[in-house]
């Protein structure tokens, strides 16, 4: 009875030990849990500046008005061509808000573009500033629009010698540029016009200087400003028409050099040449 007490404890204690082998084998033949990916890391969204151009003359600057929240006053006024910066984010794009501006005492509520200008913030109605564009100028007469960059889709309407224009680099070739301009009946946006007529080199700064010659009131100041634009050539023969033209009829008589950071309203850039818009106006 003995021997039979003993062989049954030894049967047991041999069960226990093979079912625990058996468990540690079990659980050393399991996978271990794949890892978990880590959470994503959300970055800031990376702020850059798209060139911009003012369509409108004059255009004007807006900001917040301090005191009413979703109101926009009026800051200052620039020229048509005015260079911007538009504000623009990795994650959403253009900066771009509704808000209203006071328009004969009546609220009107306009689509703004966040801008910096001369390093200052501004907002400006969407519809008055062409984006990703550089400033030009017409040097052709009889300039005909096209809705696209085709011969076929010409179209009647034609821009004036001397339209300033935006265009877009992007979306021209050596045969079409393409182009937003403001004209006295309609804005157009991204329509062509042949390349051939849109000015190059110191085309612009050559018909700013015969605006400006043409508008000076003063003899000494219209003298300086001939002299400056003796110094400016141009391979466009309408702009050396028109320049040889007034500069037979004007003679310079000082050497005072004339440049865009002696005299910036005459390229376009002089926030306070123009007055304050009267109501109404863009």
């Amino acid at each position: 009875m003995k021997k039979h007490s003993i062989r049954l404890i030894f049967l047991a204690a041999a069960a226990a030990t093979a079912l625990s082998a058996c468990k540690e084998k079990q659980t050393a033949e399991q996978p271990s849990p794949a890892p978990q990916p880590a959470a994503p890391v959300e970055q800031e969204p990376v702020l850059t500046y798209l060139p911009a151009v003012a369509l409108y003359n004059p255009g004007a600057l807006y900001k917040p008005d301090k005191d009413e929240e979703g109101l926009m006053v009026w800051n200052k006024s620039i020229n048509c061509g005015t260079v911007l910066e538009a504000y623009s984010y990795s994650d959403s794009g253009v900066e771009t808000k509704t808000a209203a501006r006071m328009v004969k005492n009546e609220r009107q509520e306009r689509q703004f573009v966040h801008v910096r200008y001369n390093g200052d913030d501004y907002w400006i109605q969407d519809i008055t500033v062409a984006l990703e564009a550089e400033p030009n100028v017409i040097v052709a007469d009889d300039t005909f629009i096209y809705k696209k960059a085709d011969i076929k889709s010409m179209t009647n309407t034609s821009i004036p010698f001397g339209s300033i224009i935006a265009v877009s680099p992007q979306n021209s070739d050596e045969k079409f540029t393409c182009i937003s301009v403001d004209t006295e009946k309609e804005t157009f946006r991204e329509v062509y016009v042949k390349t051939e007529n849109v000015g190059s080199g110191n085309d612009m700064t050559i018909l700013a200087l015969i605006a400006a010659i043409q508008g000076a009131k003063h003899e000494v100041l219209r003298n300086e400003l001939t002299e400056a634009l003796a110094h400016f050539g141009s391979s466009s023969t309408a702009v050396s028409d028109k320049k040889h033209e007034l500069m037979t009829k004007v003679a310079p008589d000082v050497d005072t050099w004339i440049t865009e950071e002696t005299l910036p309203g005459i390229f376009g850039t002089d926030d306070d040449a123009q007055p304050q818009p009267e109501e109404g106006a863009y």
